[in-house]
């Protein structure tokens, strides 16, 4: 697999889904707008999933010495630990779990299942944290000055706007969830949006480090997951700033924004598997000798 043949039809479904959702909506029929935004959210999974799969590979392009190694390490397991995360709420949105319409009617062990196993989402988040902060210790090892830009400070200045926001239509984010009410999804939303805009704001630091060291191949993976974590916590914001007078229209455009995170962090994985081609073929040309 490479990149071209996954960014191509990346850059057709972001015209695509919304004409479709449009038409979905336009013919009167809420329910078909909500079947397509199901259907996006299978199909996130599923590129999710072979985000995973790549990254496995991308990884053992560094060898054990290398410092990249350990930063591939960190993002694999985010995305591991993330996939997980998402297959639970599989089961939630596709009925293989039963949830009953008001929070205060779960048992103890729906309740953990609903509304305390989300935090895997921001146990993910926090081993790609760490996964940037190995990247940037890996840059600043070599001994060459690396230096923040102001036009980056402005970016991250930016990025922090989301969650600014997110926090000033707080009132909005226990709208479109699974459950009518939900008085705790609120507070996920808002830690989410803040550690997403943490992320973001590393990775342009990471980003400029690559940029600095002669760019390339290199700033264009970090370009991509800048990308897809500033499409992650934008989905929160759609949520707070829209869903209170179109709800199916935000649920739709948070969907769609996360379809652009993990497209876009495929696309990353495969960039960086295209960076060392033949190392990586020779390395597992080995593998598979025995050698």
């Amino acid at each position: 697999m490479r990149s071209k043949s996954v960014a191509v039809p990346f850059f057709v479904s972001l015209v695509a889904l919304p004409v479709l959702f449009g038409l979905a909506i336009t013919m009167g029929n809420p329910a078909r707008g909500d079947s397509l935004r199901q259907a996006l959210f299978a199909a996130t999974v599923a590129i999710e999933a072979v985000a995973l799969w790549k990254a496995i590979a991308a990884r053992e392009i560094f060898s054990p010495q290398d410092s990249g190694r350990l930063t591939w390490t960190l993002i694999l397991a985010f995305l591991a630990v993330r996939l997980v995360a998402e297959l639970r709420l599989v089961t939630l949105t596709f009925g293989m779990i039963d949830i009953p319409a008001r929070l205060e009617d779960a048992s103890q062990g729906r309740y953990f299942y609903v509304v305390v196993l989300r935090y895997i989402y921001t146990a993910s988040d926090l081993l790609f944290v760490g996964a940037l902060a190995t990247a940037i210790s890996g840059y600043k090892s070599t001994g060459l000055r690396f230096e923040i830009l102001k036009r980056d400070y402005v970016y991250m200045g930016l990025l922090w706007a989301l969650p600014v926001l997110t926090f000033v239509f707080r009132e909005n984010l226990d709208l479109g969830g699974l459950l009518k009410t939900d008085n705790t999804i609120a507070a996920y939303r808002l830690v989410a949006v803040c550690v997403g805009a943490m992320i973001a704001s590393l990775c342009m630091a990471v980003r400029r480090y690559a940029i600095q060291m002669g760019g390339g191949a290199v700033a264009r993976v970090w370009n991509t997951v800048v990308i897809a974590g500033t499409a992650r916590a934008a989905s929160f914001l759609v949520l707070a700033l829209i869903s209170k007078w179109w709800e199916p229209g935000a649920k739709f455009i948070e969907q769609y924004m996360l379809w652009v995170f993990a497209c876009c962090w495929l696309m990353a994985v495969l960039y960086q598997q295209e960076i060392l081609p033949r190392v990586a073929k020779s390395k597992f040309a080995a593998v598979a000798a025995g050698r």
